[in-house]
């Protein structure tokens, strides 16, 4: 015959080593009042004072945005910057560089290397740039690529090169 097992009973602590009493319980008035302490500190920060407060924050940012002008300082923004910021750039392929990588770290504007991507998109497999592949950028006065060189082997180049009607154009040899 199979015995049913009972539920074990639930043991009572005694506390007598302690005390007589059990342990007292504190109520919620403790977490009440941290946490009220707590938002009136933030309605403070955030609305009553008058140097961080949210109409603070807005004052400021008008007062931003009135001085701001509103048209370019200078008619052209490649004018503006020194002729040595499109020195060419020569490097290598990092390791686990990809092609917008390298141009980036070139200091080519998105619009710019977009460019690039695109005019080799057609005679490059972007899988076959490893770590150590050098590369060359000629830029232009005006701060556009005229010629990207990239050396995937000693006898294997790739280049984007600006042709007579301003176009980047892939060759590979």
């Amino acid at each position: 015959m199979v015995r049913r097992r009972r539920s074990a009973r639930k043991k009572k602590t005694v506390y007598t080593a302690l005390s007589a009493k059990a342990p007292r319980r504190r109520g919620g008035a403790w977490v009440v009042l941290v946490l009220g302490a707590l938002v009136v500190v933030n309605l403070y920060v955030f609305v009553w004072d008058k140097h961080s407060g949210v109409a603070a924050i807005r004052r400021q940012a008008d007062g931003i945005a009135m001085t701001m002008p509103s048209a370019p300082l200078a008619p052209d923004a490649a004018a503006a910057q020194p002729a040595h910021a499109f020195a060419p750039v020569e490097g290598k392929v990092g390791k686990s560089d990809t092609l917008g990588r390298v141009l980036k770290k070139s200091g080519l504007s998105a619009a710019d290397a977009d460019e690039v991507i695109r005019a080799l998109s057609s005679v490059l497999d972007f899988r076959t740039i490893r770590a150590g592949q050098t590369y060359h950028i000629a830029r232009r006065p005006d701060g556009r690529v005229e010629r990207f060189d990239l050396e995937l082997a000693k006898s294997r180049h790739v280049r984007a090169v600006r042709d007579a009607a301003g176009d980047l154009v892939g060759e590979a040899d």
